[in-house]
């Protein structure tokens, strides 16, 4: 990739700038970053396409889609954090935007025996909790599991709130990882599927340009 973003820089002809590797690394993981986002949110451009909302950017985003399962032991029950009726999920480091989820809920049916469920999990605002919590039409229940956010220093937790006499068995997300960052002296290719490389060299080279005219400008303030 740094090879081609030095082909294309090449067409510049008035730029007179090396850019080492190390240069290269930080304007492609910005790009890579750039164009992530964009593929991944509809509200970014009106009208182009994005994830899930064409095969051309499933595809294109596909290495980073994986799983990730927390069973009931991993479940962090304790803390004055949590509301009633309430778990912690820990996310994987990696973690950058959920796509699917569910919970396995334990619960006992109508003839008092021990019952479980696949329950969907609805993410919802702080605020909307205060005012659902006790509507019995819309609060959880075994087919119903609530998920707000809840981030704290080296760890992005899920907060989970199942119904009342009932626990969760397990959690599963399936979610789109953060790409390991481009490191062209250590040989950290770009994880994302090679029909975007093009875009994100291009884009790399267009970050390479825009920096030069701030960096003659700090050199000619620092000379006078």
């Amino acid at each position: 990739m740094q090879y081609e973003c030095e082909l294309k820089l090449g067409l510049f002809h008035s730029l007179n700038k090396l850019f080492t590797s190390t240069d290269w690394a930080v304007y492609l993981n910005k790009a890579q970053d750039t164009i992530l986002v964009s593929k991944y949110s509809k509200d970014n451009e009106p009208g182009h396409d994005y994830f899930e909302a064409s095969e051309k950017v499933r595809t294109e985003l596909a290495p980073l889609v994986k799983n990730h399962i927390v069973l009931t032991g991993a479940f962090s029950t304790g803390g004055a954090e949590l509301h009633s009726n309430a778990v912690f999920a820990d996310l994987p480091s990696d973690h950058l935007y959920s796509l699917k989820e569910h919970c396995v809920v334990n619960y006992s049916d109508c003839n008092s025996n021990a019952a479980t469920n696949t329950a969907r999990v609805l993410p919802i605002r702080h605020d909307e909790y205060e005012m659902n919590i006790k509507n019995p039409f819309g609060k959880p229940y075994e087919e119903l599991v609530w998920r707000m956010d809840y981030g704290i220093t080296g760890a992005k937790k899920y907060e989970l709130i199942h119904g009342e006499d009932q626990s969760l068995a397990s959690y599963t997300l399936r979610y789109l990882k953060r790409p390991l960052r481009i490191d062209i002296i250590t040989g950290v290719d770009c994880e994302l599927h090679i029909s975007l490389h093009e875009e994100i060299v291009d884009m790399a080279v267009q970050f390479a340009v825009m920096s030069i005219p701030q960096k003659n400008n700090v050199e000619q303030n620092t000379e006078s």
